[in-house]
């Protein structure tokens, strides 16, 4: 018989408080909302937070896991007070009728935003605590665009921030805090944690691991990770877009003494603030960035990057200057996708393959960032919109887009979906009969997450400052509710023409 019994959980919204788009309860429902033993088909094999937890766990011959609830939308507009309440009261629901827990692992995000709650993942853990108690441990994993509060650590010192962007180990540390939350159950490790905020506001365009200010800051971490009694160290951008009291970034250090966690959190913090500059960038027009594009000599396709459109940054994916500019274009190798608009594919489906339509393309739900526009498209092709990831982020994990219609207009190939997704995976061109690679220009809904997955398939990747709700400009919104004074929303300093072009066009 089992002698530990543990729950696995997974709430995750990252929410902009500047987005039309509310999040209601059918979001999560398309996304992935999963309970009891749901869950083991939706994430056994899959490289995320709760394949990490499952696959720790199954190896564990004294240990019964609890499945409990999986609920997960698409980056949008706040979740409605509805959809919130929903999820918590099957949460609870879930935890009652579960029986004596010995341990909770809980994937959340950090950055959720729900109407009339600024800090819905503490109130999710205060909630949770009132169900099964103050005795049983809890271990997190946390997003590493997370606005982090006092209040969560209350609830739990173990909280497993991820360390790379393209977020590629969201399963690791789903087994960090799987691995972590044993020890303290079988052997009763008792963890101390120190949470450092600082008031920055940082644009996450240049928060890649690879290079640049959040390389610096990880292998910081990582350092500090090898002194004595330090268990675990996160280090959260924060998510710019929400617009609440404890938006920002901060530092978070987990160790078996208080003192040692103080101390190391207090120099990071120290160092982070240090390299704040480093963050803030300027990116080139569309204009610009297609010019760029054309005089490049690469043999590998050429990605103009709508990062303010981006459906991982809460984009409405259905933005349209980029999309003009590449029509103008009209050049012979060009893609473009995916564009969100579920209007045309029903009319694609309706004329068929190989015929002709006229079409309305996007700006239906954000029409201040560009009108719709007018195309006679050819139908190339058309698909149920379901695939699975291949490459390194979330990789196995099903999505489904919701139907998906390839078309031409003059020499532009052109990916419509039925639900805003981020270009992340070549899977999302591929499932319909388009090799992204043998491209020479593609314009993507997408930021950061791509790159994991299409770093090998293309040449130069060049981010473009096209209008958008997630623009990286963040003095274009008003906000109301985040901390006074912040970084750099006064003074902000952008870099020299030069400079910004020779660092954002590689």
């Amino acid at each position: 018989m089992s002698s530990h019994r543990i729950g696995i959980a997974f709430f995750y919204h990252e929410s902009h408080s500047f987005s039309p788009l509310k999040t209601e309860i059918e979001q999560f429902v398309q996304e992935g909302y999963f309970v009891g033993t749901e869950i083991y088909k939706a994430y056994s094999g899959t490289k995320t937070e709760v394949g990490g937890f499952l696959d720790v766990l199954k190896q564990e011959k004294q240990v019964e896991i609890v499945p409990l609830v999986c609920a997960a939308a698409v980056p949008s507009g706040i979740v409605s007070s509805e959809a919130y309440h929903i999820i918590e009261k099957q949460m609870l629901h879930s935890l009652t009728h579960a029986g004596p827990l010995d341990g909770l692992l809980i994937a959340l995000h950090g950055a959720m935003v729900v109407e009339h709650l600024f800090d819905p993942e503490a109130h999710l853990l205060s909630q949770i605590r009132s169900c099964i108690g103050s005795n049983v441990p809890i271990a997190t994993t946390l997003d590493m665009h997370a606005n982090i509060s006092e209040d969560m650590l209350t609830y739990t010192p173990l909280h497993f921030g991820f360390k790379t962007y393209p977020h590629v180990d969201m399963y690791e540390q789903g087994v960090n805090a799987a691995r972590a939350l044993l020890t303290q159950v079988k052997e009763s490790a008792i963890y101390y944690a120190s949470l450092k905020k600082l008031p920055m506001l940082l644009p996450s365009i240049n928060m890649r691991t690879a290079e640049g200010p959040m390389k610096k800051m990880i292998d910081l971490a990582k350092q500090a990770e090898q002194e004595a009694d330090v268990y675990n160290v996160s280090i959260f951008g924060g998510f710019p877009y929400s617009d609440i009291p404890i938006a920002g970034a901060s530092v978070l250090v987990t160790a078996l003494n208080p003192e040692t966690a103080e101390k190391v959190a207090k120099k990071l913090a120290s160092q982070f603030w240090s390299i704040k500059e480093e963050f803030i960038v300027d990116l080139p027009t569309v204009e610009e960035g297609l010019q760029t594009a054309l005089k490049l000599s690469s043999e590998q396709p050429i990605v103009l990057a709508d990062i303010a459109d981006n459906p991982l940054s809460c984009g409405s994916g259905d933005t349209t200057e980029l999309l003009e500019y590449m029509l103008k274009l009209n050049m012979p190798g060009t893609l473009f996708g995916g564009l969100y608009d579920p209007e045309p594919i029903e009319q694609c489906v309706q004329a068929g393959v190989g015929n002709y339509v006229s079409l309305s393309l996007g700006g239906k739900v954000s029409p201040e960032f560009g009108k719709p526009v007018e195309v006679e498209a050819k139908v190339i092709g058309l698909s149920e919109g379901e695939f699975y990831n291949s490459g390194p982020f979330n990789q196995h994990l099903k999505v489904n887009v919701k139907g998906a219609a390839h078309i031409r207009v003059g020499e532009l190939d052109i990916l419509l979906i039925g639900r805003p997704v981020s270009a992340n995976d070549p899977e999302l061109f591929r499932h319909i009969g388009i090799e992204p690679a043998t491209k020479k220009i593609i314009g993507l809904k997408a930021k950061n997450h791509f790159r994991a997955a299409f770093e090998p398939l293309v040449g130069a990747i060049i981010y473009v400052d096209a209008p958008g709700v997630a623009s990286n400009r963040l003095t274009t919104f008003n906000y109301q509710h985040i901390p006074n004074p912040i970084w750099p929303l006064q003074g902000v300093k952008y870099e020299s023409e030069k400079r910004r072009k020779e660092k954002w066009m590689h």
